[in-house]
């Protein structure tokens, strides 16, 4: 199908502002109050001209009955400073492209976005690359958008800006890393605003069927069973403050943007056969199951050889935990990860031990190597950290090229 342009044409970069400015005018169009305004108000008090007030009230903004409602991204805006993480939460709006119901309101304005997104720039559990470069682009535009040429090129330079803006590209990896688990919470408080103020249910089940039905996991740059494991513990805290009721008591509230934790991996049951599986389980899931488990204990098997090479000793800091008599504790980190969308090698040297600490340190991208000459050198995010610059040389073989992955993958994430 294709989509008129509309008023993409126009110049978002807000004479160089960009989405800064998206945040000033929010604040100035709401008059610093969490409380629904007329359009037209909203747009003489936004400070922009007729033109370029109908950017934000198109296609960022939610529309109700002739007026703009107070959603997550109004919040966020009137609440909190301009930071990149409301920038995202700005593009993500933009993608989830819902903007309300009324007369003279489309209420998918720019649903070329929207699919863009989900038919081309997500691909295996991450944002791809390569689908942003004029060459991917422009055909999906002319395909999707009914304009002339030069409208196409205007409407792609603005989206692109975007993500430039996001600091999502240019990208130094194939994928982009969306940095999600720091904005993960307001972009489904956001979806979930939309939903019931577009007459949606608001129980946890109708809320949590939307990461699937309208592939939120998309628009968030991550693998769907993240996105599904995020949303059930954030679906709990939403209700419980209130869903849209709580921007009446919105100062009293905590911002819902706290880093999510990541994902946690599989843990392996406790018994030795197939006992565990469901009885009703056909023999194409059972045979599934044994594979995904016999992985597992290799996995295990490698990681324990690792810990047991370094005697349970952390290879940055030279911790050795003691958990117990004569037992002592360290974990195995993947320098790569293993799965979508990093698909990184299953292999000795793509581990390092570390002591728990260390080891979320380094999977956060707090913590990153660097190779010089022979050694490896610790770099750190965290102002003073005495392990910052501090050299390490491993005795088992590390693949460099996980390493440079690694790196580059936290190097392209500001939080």
């Amino acid at each position: 199908m294709k989509y008129a342009p509309g008023s993409f044409s126009k110049n978002f970069a807000w004479h160089g502002t960009g989405l800064r400015k998206l945040h000033t005018v929010i604040r100035d169009g709401f008059h610093d109050t969490l409380a629904p305004v007329q359009r037209q108000r909203f747009r003489d008090n936004s400070g922009l001209d007729d033109a370029l007030s109908l950017i934000p009230i198109n296609f960022f903004l939610h529309n109700r009955g002739g007026q703009i409602s107070v959603d997550e991204l109004a919040f966020q805006a009137i609440e909190r400073p301009h930071s990149i993480r409301f920038d995202r939460l700005g593009l993500f709006a933009l993608h989830l492209n819902r903007v309300g119901k009324g007369t003279g309101v489309v209420e998918r304005p720019a649903m070329w976005v929207n699919e863009f997104v989900r038919e081309r720039l997500w691909l295996g559990g991450a944002w791809r690359a390569s689908a942003l470069p004029d060459a991917s682009l422009d055909p999906f535009l002319a395909d999707r958008m009914a304009a002339q040429d030069d409208v196409r090129v205007k409407c792609r330079n603005n989206y692109r800006h975007l993500f430039e803006l996001c600091e999502f590209w240019p990208s130094s990896l194939p994928i982009i890393n969306s940095g999600a688990e720091q904005w993960i919470a307001s972009a489904l408080f956001l979806a979930w605003d939309r939903h019931i103020l577009d007459g949606g249910a608001d129980d946890k089940a109708s809320m949590l069927a939307l990461i699937d039905s309208d592939e939120i996991y998309k628009l968030l740059g991550v693998t769907r069973p993240y996105a599904n494991a995020q949303a059930s513990d954030l679906a709990d805290l939403y209700i419980s403050i209130g869903r849209l009721d709580r921007f009446k008591e919105a100062t009293k509230l905590p911002a819902p943007d706290v880093p999510a934790p990541p994902e946690p991996a599989p843990e392996l049951p406790e018994e030795e056969g197939l006992e565990w599986l469901e009885q009703e389980e056909s023999d194409e899931v059972v045979k599934r199951h044994s594979v995904e488990r016999q992985q597992q204990n290799r996995d295990r098997k490698k990681a324990a050889a690792l810990k047991q090479h370094y005697d349970n000793t952390c290879m940055f800091c030279g911790t050795k935990l003691q958990i117990a008599e004569n037992r002592f504790y360290s974990e195995a980190a993947h320098i790569k990860g293993l799965g979508e969308p990093h698909s990184g090698p299953d292999k000795a040297s793509n581990m390092l031990v570390l002591c728990p600490n260390h080891h979320l340190q380094f999977d956060r991208g707090v913590l990153r190597l660097h190779k010089l000459g022979a050694e490896y050198r610790i770099k750190s995010k965290t102002a003073g950290d005495p392990l910052h610059g501090r050299a390490i040389t491993p005795t088992h073989p590390i693949d460099n090229e996980c390493v440079k992955y690694h790196h580059n993958w936290f190097d392209s994430k500001r939080t």
